[in-house]
C-alpha cells in the first residue's frame, strides 16, 4: 500500500513516522511518503517518544509519481488549509485513491465536495493524540489516544477497508471504524467549541476550562451546539457532552489546546471551523448563537491584533 501525507505539521509528522516505522517489518510492496507544504533539502526529522531524548530517522519525500500512484492520501493539515492543499494535488490523485483528513472542525467537506471525483472515498480520522512541534522538523508524542475512522463521502469496499485498518491499527492503535462518523465527529466539535477557544481567550490549560467561573459559557456552547445539530439531522445530549468535555478537560489538564498555542505564536487558529461552523449553522437555521457567535467574534478580534 503506497500511502502519503500532506503536511509536516505535528500531526502530519506523528503520522508519519507511526506509519512508516510500522512498514519496515512488514512484507509486500509498502511506501509511506511526505509531501511538506514546503520544499526542503532535509532527509532526516526528529521524534521523541513522551519522556523520551529525541531520535533521527530518514523521511522519503513524495513526489508527483507516489502522489498518482498514492493508495491513500491523508492530509494533516489545519482545516482552513484543506481546500488550498486538495487544489494543489487532485489532478494527481487517481480516481479511486482513498483521502483522508484529520483536521479540527467541520465545514471543508462542503468546500472540497465539488473536486471530489465519484469514484474517491473521502474518510474522517479524528486524532486524539497529543503531539507537539519542536522545530521544524522536529516532533514530539505527547500523549496517547484514541482514533477514529469513517467515511464521509463516497464508498470503500470491504476488501480496502480492511487493509486499511490493518495498516492504521499498526501505526496508530486504539483505532475504530465507526459506521457513523459523523456523530463523532459533532462530539469532537462540541469539545474543540469549549476547551479551544476558553483556553486561548484566556491563555489557560485544559483543565482549567472546568473552573467553576466557565461553567455557565461552557453550558451555553452545548445548549447552541445540540440545538444547531439536531437541525443537521444530528441528535446529540447535552448531559452527555458536559460530562465528556469535564472529562477530556481533566485528562488533558495540563496541555495547551491547539488554538491557544496558535494564539499565543500568532498563527491563524481554526476558529471558523469551530465556533464559526456553529454560527454561520444558526444563520442557516435562524437560531440563536449568541456564545459562539461571541468566542468566534473574540477569536478573529485577537488574530486581527497579531
Amino acid at each position: 500500500m503506497n500511502i502519503v501525507i500532506v503536511g509536516q505539521g505535528a500531526i502530519g509528522l506523528l503520522c508519519y513516522h507511526r506509519l512508516s516505522q510500522a512498514i519496515i517489518n512488514q512484507q509486500g510492496d509498502n511506501l509511506v511518503s511526505l509531501l511538506p507544504s514546503t520544499p526542503t533539502t532535509l532527509s532526516d526529522y526528529l521524534f521523541s517518544e513522551v519522556n523520551d531524548i529525541a531520535k533521527s530517522f530518514p523521511f522519503t519525500m513524495a513526489n508527483n509519481q507516489l502522489l498518482a500512484s498514492a493508495d491513500v492520501i491523508i492530509f494533516c493539515v489545519k482545516s482552513y488549509q484543506v481546500t488550498a492543499a486538495m487544489k494543489a494535488v487532485d489532478h494527481l490523485i487517481s480516481d479511486d485513491a482513498v483521502i483522508i483528513l484529520t483536521h479540527n472542525g467541520l465545514g471543508t467537506l462542503e468546500e472540497i465536495n465539488p473536486r471530489l471525483k465519484p469514484s474517491q472515498c473521502l474518510l474522517a480520522l479524528l486524532l486524539t493524540q497529543g503531539a507537539k512541534k519542536v522545530a521544524p522538523y522536529h516532533v514530539k508524542h505527547t500523549g496517547m489516544g484514541h482514533s477514529d475512522l469513517g467515511i464521509i463521502y463516497g464508498t470503500l469496499d470491504s476488501i480496502k477497508q480492511k487493509q486499511l485498518l490493518e495498516h492504521l491499527n499498526k501505526s496508530l492503535k486504539q483505532l475504530s471504524w465507526q459506521e457513523n462518523i459523523q456523530q463523532a465527529q459533532w462530539k469532537k466539535l462540541a469539545i474543540n467549541c469549549v476547551i479551544n477557544p476558553i483556553s486561548a481567550l484566556n491563555d489557560i490549560e485544559n483543565g482549567e476550562v472546568n473552573q467553576k467561573a466557565y461553567q455557565r459559557m461552557t453550558e451555553n456552547i452545548i445548549s447552541e451546539v445540540v440545538a444547531v445539530a439536531t437541525k443537521e439531522g444530528v441528535i446529540l445530549s447535552e448531559i452527555l457532552l458536559r460530562q465528556l468535555i469535564h472529562n477530556v478537560a481533566k485528562s488533558t489538564n495540563r496541555n495547551t489546546s491547539s488554538m491557544r498555542a496558535d494564539v499565543r505564536n500568532k498563527r491563524r487558529t481554526e476558529i471558523e471551523y469551530i465556533n464559526g461552523y456553529i454560527h454561520r449553522l444558526g444563520e442557516k437555521h435562524k437560531l440563536t448563537t449568541a456564545m459562539n457567535t461571541q468566542l468566534w467574534l473574540a477569536v478573529k478580534a485577537l488574530e486581527d491584533k497579531y
